[in-house]
């Protein structure tokens, strides 16, 4: 695993970026209570169980249009578990499949291109700023569950604010209201 504060190159940017987003997939669904797996706070967000198995089918998905050049020899996604430790487990394994996938790959194969669909191509480059993109809005989407269930945190949301970092005193509160009623971010809650 190349040393993030050693980069050299993209490759082992990706390296890193994509098995390490799905890590952070993998470590925030094993937080998750068993009876929230097909849980979500609405309709239109996605459960634990959806973000794992979307995440999976594209890693699979662009894996195979990378590495199977012969698009007869394509295959349909496998069919997903329903048990959720064998689905992390996928998830897991494809996590190193693609670990193994780009240290295979050197700076000249980057701008091979591969046919997708429809007769559209794109180069491999593309296919690892697709996976890297993908992972990390998917870790994003499922460790604001983890938020929602109090796992990662129980106070009302609050980031770190890089003015406030800098001490810069005079620049306006933020976040700003949700409510649209200029009531600072902690009061709205006892409306």
């Amino acid at each position: 695993m190349p040393d993030l504060e050693h980069l050299q190159s993209e490759l082992e940017v990706f390296e890193i970026m994509i098995p390490g987003f799905v890590g952070s997939i993998l470590r925030a669904a094993e937080q998750i209570p068993e009876d929230k797996w097909n849980w979500s706070t609405s309709e239109r967000a996605p459960t634990p169980r959806e973000i794992c198995e979307h995440t999976f089918v594209w890693l699979w998905c662009d894996r195979q249009q990378m590495t199977v050049l012969d698009r007869n020899l394509h295959r349909p996604t496998p069919d997903l578990p329903t048990d959720r430790s064998v689905m992390l487990r996928m998830l897991k394994e494809e996590a190193e499949e693609w670990r193994q996938l780009i240290q295979s790959l050197t700076p000249e194969v980057l701008f091979e291109e591969r046919e997708i669909w429809d007769g559209e191509t794109r180069n491999l480059r593309s296919f690892l700023f697709h996976m890297g993109q993908n992972t990390v809005y998917k870790a994003g989407q499922i460790w604001v569950l983890n938020f929602e269930l109090g796992i990662d945190g129980e106070q009302t949301y609050r980031a770190p604010y890089p003015n406030e970092m800098y001490g810069f005193t005079d620049s306006p509160p933020w976040p700003s209201s949700r409510m649209g009623d200029g009531q600072p971010h902690s009061e709205r809650e006892n409306l």
